[in-house]
């Protein structure tokens, strides 16, 4: 019994090994049954559901803000920011990047010093519901959705 545990489990380690090395040189051992399985036709009499497209995002990159306080730079909060744009708009916000950059400094430099007053703590949903107005008033409605913060510090 404990011989046909091992010889189970070597067989399958060798098939996850075959699959990864396939995958690892380029090769989708499973591409012909994921086009099966993606073409199949719907049962009769069943609607077919159209699958959301996944959101569209551009990347802003690293925001660097001092906080100054005191007439002095205390502390410096740093933010890696994506924005989700419409697919068709991606173009549009990329080229502007360099006016949201600056309205993002101009506006963390002015708030942030406030917001970290008793704290070292960004308060994420706060700083994103107040870079997605901002986009808003600096692009115009409708082209940025959201701005997410993937990570950030405060030094």
């Amino acid at each position: 019994m404990v011989r046909l545990i091992i010889i189970i489990v070597a067989f399958l380690v060798m098939i996850g090994g075959l699959i990864g090395g396939l995958y690892f040189w380029g090769i989708d051992p499973l591409q012909k049954f994921n086009e099966l399985v993606g073409n199949a036709p719907a049962a009769p009499g069943q609607t077919v559901a159209e699958s959301p497209k996944a959101p569209a995002y551009v990347e802003f990159g690293l925001l660097i803000v001092p906080v100054v306080q005191d007439r002095e730079v205390r502390k410096q909060a740093e933010m890696i920011l994506r924005l989700e744009v419409p697919h068709n708009k991606q173009d549009v916000v990329a080229q502007n990047l360099p006016r949201l950059q600056n309205a993002y400094l101009q506006d963390m430099m002015s708030f942030l010093p406030r917001h970290l007053r008793g704290t070292d703590q960004l308060d994420h949903d706060v700083i994103r519901r107040r870079l997605t107005q901002l986009s808003e008033r600096v692009l115009g409605p409708g082209l940025v959705r959201d701005v997410l913060i993937e990570q950030s510090t405060v030094k």
